[in-house]
């Protein structure tokens, strides 16, 4: 099975009311977030209110898209450095361990809601 069909299964078992047919607005989100990300550390948003409106609205419409049960398993990034929607490390660990789900994760051990996969020939 591809990565990302593997991905979307995954993410299937833990959203199941919310992910079919709403990838792409996930990918859009991911690529608005890494976007802003990147204009807030190049100093192209420099007032700090800014920054976290726009960060809990980033949050708001990511729950609005994923419906969880429970929102504080979701996680909007700051740093332009990786990607910007994650789920929390601890529920990841959960998550492979009580329902062997593996979710694609990040060096810090979070889970990568919307991961380039390698067998992807383009970006999203």
């Amino acid at each position: 099975m591809k990565q990302r069909e593997q991905h979307l299964k995954n993410l299937n078992a833990i959203f199941p009311q919310a992910i079919d047919g709403h990838f792409e607005k996930l990918q859009c989100l991911e690529k608005r977030v890494c976007k802003f990300n990147e204009d807030h550390c190049n100093g192209l948003i420099d007032n700090e209110s800014d920054w976290e409106k726009q960060s809990q609205a980033f949050e708001l419409e990511l729950n609005e898209i994923l419906r969880p049960e429970s929102p504080e398993i979701l996680y909007v990034n700051g740093d332009p450095r990786g990607y910007g929607l994650k789920i929390e490390t601890e529920e990841r660990q959960r998550l492979f361990r009580e329902e062997r789900i593996n979710i694609w994760g990040d060096w810090g051990g979070y889970g990568i809601l919307c991961p380039q996969f390698e067998d992807e020939s383009e970006g999203y």
